[in-house]
């Protein structure tokens, strides 16, 4: 799998704000460095005119679009905040790695509903004339674009998920629930469930009396009063800012249990072999744990209401939340150890994708 092709490879991600963007980043040059070891990479950001950097892409052997919510229609289009500009113009072969779809939810009223627009099917069928594959973060992405005719997705997992160093790990030798000394509680996405993580924070905070307890926020502190630091602070919980880099994530490497709302959060703690808990916001965390076979803990229900599709919010999260971390103790974390070995696998299909590259340049 590893070719010393020198492989010349414009890399362009979102990583601007979000933590999430910054690991899925960092982790996809780790990859294509590990296939790849004499490669030159130079980094692109997306959400910008194509115009700004044509004949830098262009300079190179292959562009690569690594990561994140690329199968959605405000990926590529006029709008200010997407990729945008004349594909036309970009010469070298295109590959998507390991993107998704996003959706309010992974239900299949939902998937099998989604339509792209016609710039996304412009973009989507160069990509699939240029490098053949589709690569998939998870099944829902996947489902969706074969429901729109794109039969190339294959499902590789998101960049972020492979720590290279620990990927054929698949024993969990964290600690079990009785011997929790750090836990950290990533946050929501989406403002509106902001009460909810603070529910979750009491939760944990009766659950686990002395344990130290990190709230980690990835895109930067929103604003509110009283503050969030103070509300906080009042249940004996520590607020860190981890957004505008990956160095933030080092925050979890000494926590022996992950909460929360954030999938990269998530797939970070899964990636370091820890026990980590993600309770799902929309389609991007219910495909993480689909994938990987976990338990869903679901922050709203999908309704119909009048005719349109809603979410309202579950009452039950914290319950949930305590019987799964039980029933994890119960049954020696066989789950998390599942969740380990799923990864594994799909490793080798994301080794398959990226080292592909080399057919296409």
């Amino acid at each position: 799998m590893i070719s010393a092709k020198r492989i010349k490879i414009a890399l362009m991600h979102g990583a601007k704000i979000n933590a999430g963007d910054f690991l899925i980043k960092n982790r996809s040059i780790e990859l294509l460095r590990y296939c790849y070891p004499q490669c030159e990479i130079t980094e692109v950001y997306r959400n910008e005119n194509l115009e700004l950097h044509v004949d830098e892409i262009n300079d190179q052997d292959i562009l690569i679009i690594a990561g994140g919510p690329g199968y959605q229609n405000r990926f590529y289009g006029d709008s200010e905040i997407s990729l945008h500009g004349d594909l036309n113009k970009i010469k070298v072969p295109i590959m998507m790695m390991g993107m998704g779809w996003w959706g309010l939810s992974g239900d299949p009223s939902i998937v099998y509903t989604m339509q792209f627009s016609e710039k996304m099917q412009s973009l989507l069928t160069r990509v699939s004339k240029d490098t053949n594959i589709l690569g998939c973060r998870d099944f829902y992405s996947a489902n969706v674009l074969r429901n729109n005719g794109f039969g190339s997705a294959l499902m590789t997992g998101c960049p972020a998920w492979y720590d290279i160093g620990k990927v054929r790990q698949v024993s969990y030798t964290g600690k079990a629930l009785t011997e929790v000394k750090k836990i950290c509680i990533s946050d929501c996405g989406n403002i509106e469930n902001l009460d909810q993580t603070f529910q979750v924070a009491e939760f944990l905070r009766d659950f686990f009396p002395n344990a130290e307890i990190v709230y980690v926020c990835h895109r930067g502190i929103p604003e509110m009063e009283p503050s969030m630091e103070s509300i906080l602070a009042g249940r004996g919980i520590r607020l860190v800012d981890i957004s505008g880099s990956a160095e933030g994530f080092f925050v979890y490497d000494d926590c022996d249990l992950h909460v929360g709302f954030r999938v990269h959060a998530h797939i970070y703690a899964l990636s370091q072999r820890k026990l980590s808990v993600l309770i799902e916001e929309d389609s991007r965390g219910e495909g993480v744990n689909d994938a990987l076979g976990l338990h869903h803990i679901r922050a709203h229900m999908l309704t119909r209401i009048n005719d349109t599709w809603q979410l309202q919010l579950q009452r039950n999260v914290c319950l949930e939340l305590e019987d799964y971390l039980l029933n994890l103790a119960a049954n020696r974390y066989v789950p998390i150890e599942g969740a380990f070995r799923m990864m594994n696998s799909y490793f080798d299909r994301m080794l398959d994708h990226v080292g592909s590259i080399q057919k296409y340049v």
